[in-house]
C-alpha cells in the first residue's frame, strides 16, 4: 500500500514539510501492518528504517537480565519512533511490540539520512523532530524507571 503526500499532510509529526519534501518521503515510504503482539523489533537489532505510527498502540520497553522485560511507555498515533536506524551505529536501543493491529509508515533509513545530507533545510526539519522525540521520550523513561525503583 502506497503514501501519498495528502496522507503525510493528516498527520501532526509532517507538519511544516513542503509538498517537495512530503513527496520525498513518499518515495521512501511504504506502510506496513502490524498483528497483535507482533514484536517490531528488540532491543540491540539493527535498524534500517524509521517510522510514524498511523494506527493502532504500541508498547516500548527495555529488556534486562533473566530476559525481563520494563515496559517504558506507549507510542501513539502520530508518534515517531525507531530513531535510532539515523544515528550510527544504527542500533535499537529498546523492544518495540504492537499491543493492538497497527498501521505504520516505514522509512528507509539510509536513504532518509541521504536526503538530509542533501538538503539543509529538509535535515534541520526532520533532526528537530526527531531531537523532540528523543526529549519527550527520555523524560518519560525517566519516570516509569522512577515508579519502578518505587515498587
Amino acid at each position: 500500500m502506497e503514501i501519498t503526500v495528502d496522507d503525510l499532510k493528516k498527520i501532526r509529526f509532517f507538519d511544516d514539510y513542503t509538498d517537495k519534501q512530503l513527496e520525498i518521503i513518499t518515495s521512501i515510504s511504504c506502510i506496513k501492518e502490524i498483528a497483535v503482539k507482533e514484536v517490531l523489533f528488540e532491543q540491540y537489532d539493527k535498524l534500517n528504517e524509521i517510522a510514524v505510527l498511523l494506527e493502532g498502540t504500541l508498547s516500548l520497553g527495555i529488556s534486562l537480565a533473566k530476559e525481563k522485560r520494563i515496559h517504558l511507555g506507549t507510542i501513539e498515533e502520530g508518534q515517531l519512533f525507531s530513531w535510532s536506524a539515523i544515528f550510527t551505529p544504527y542500533i535499537a536501543t529498546a523492544w518495540v511490540m504492537a499491543v493492538t493491529p497497527a498501521k505504520l509508515i516505514a522509512i528507509d533509513a539510509l536513504r532518509l539520512r541521504e536526503e538530509i545530507d542533501k538538503d539543509c533545510n529538509f535535515g534541520f526539519k526532520t533532526m528537530s523532530k526527531i531531537a523532540a522525540t528523543l526529549s519527550q521520550r527520555l523524560s518519560d523513561t525517566r519516570f516509569q524507571l522512577m515508579n519502578q525503583l518505587m515498587l
